[in-house]
């Protein structure tokens, strides 16, 4: 078990070397992905989004944004997927019994994550809600390094180091470990900022609550002013939680785009 994950955590490493040579040291994020809006707009963009895709594999990428709630794919072409999409958009279905269980990379039954649970506890009594949870992991990962590549969420709570895909098993894990259905998801994160707009590979999380699932960011929390100019766009979910986890990575590694163009509010 322990050479498998060896294994996993290389290869995992080298998909996100290889697929992102440029990528940006200086955030918390997969790979830096070069965005672009439609030829003669500007300003916020509004609630909707309408944006092109620049993927190896078309059918694939849009197969994966036709579970998604909150998007629409708008056409297909020899090398694109365009879409129109709200800012938090996520998977359909209902919670199964995975999505509460402990597993290899989610191992919220490790002591490390239960002592983590008992200072959730006193921190913010027994019944934490998703909010209280992506504050309490984004504050436990002090180092936000970006040197880790996919880390269980049992050793993210002994070191508090970790990137985004840190942030989102742990999340992952103390959510389940207090009762809330959640999984781990890969995909784009879209940053606005003065005039300019910033596309990252990312992780994050997603928690059943309120009878839906939501998008929970314990990289970027949602007190964080930032959060409000932060949009979604869902490209695949962890499926496999076991010893070889990095197939369900590469797999929604393999649906993230090159680039995004024309983008706008329609």
């Amino acid at each position: 078990m322990r050479r498998a994950h060896l294994i996993a955590t290389a290869l995992v490493a080298a998909m996100l070397a290889a697929g992102d040579a440029a990528a940006d040291q200086d955030t918390p994020y997969l790979a830096t992905i070069v965005i672009e809006r439609a030829p003669g707009t500007r300003g916020r963009l509004a609630s909707s989004v309408s944006s092109t895709l620049h993927v190896n594999d078309p059918a694939l990428t849009a197969g994966t944004l036709s579970q998604l709630d909150g998007l629409d794919v708008v056409a297909t072409g020899a090398d694109t997927v365009r879409i129109r999409s709200t800012a938090r958009p996520t998977f359909r279905g209902v919670p199964g019994a995975k999505q509460l269980q402990s597993s290899w990379v989610v191992d919220y039954d490790e002591a490390v994550i239960q002592e983590l649970v008992q200072r959730i506890a006193a921190q913010y009594g027994e019944a934490p809600t998703p909010a209280e949870l992506e504050r309490f992991v984004f504050e436990h990962v002090r180092d936000k390094s970006y040197s880790r590549s996919f880390d269980l969420a049992s050793r993210v709570a002994a070191t508090g180091e970790g990137d985004c895909t840190e942030h989102a098993v742990l999340l992952a894990a103390v959510a389940r470990a207090t009762g809330h259905a959640a999984r781990v998801v890969v995909g784009n994160l879209i940053l606005e900022q003065d005039d300019g707009l910033f596309a990252f590979g990312h992780a994050w999380t997603e928690i059943h609550e309120d009878d839906v699932w939501q998008i929970r960011d314990a990289t970027l929390p949602g007190d964080l002013p930032e959060l409000r100019l932060a949009r979604y766009i869902p490209l695949g979910r962890l499926t496999d939680e076991g010893p070889s986890y990095f197939l369900s990575l590469v797999e929604a590694m393999s649906a993230m785009p090159a680039r995004i163009s024309e983008v706008t509010s329609p």
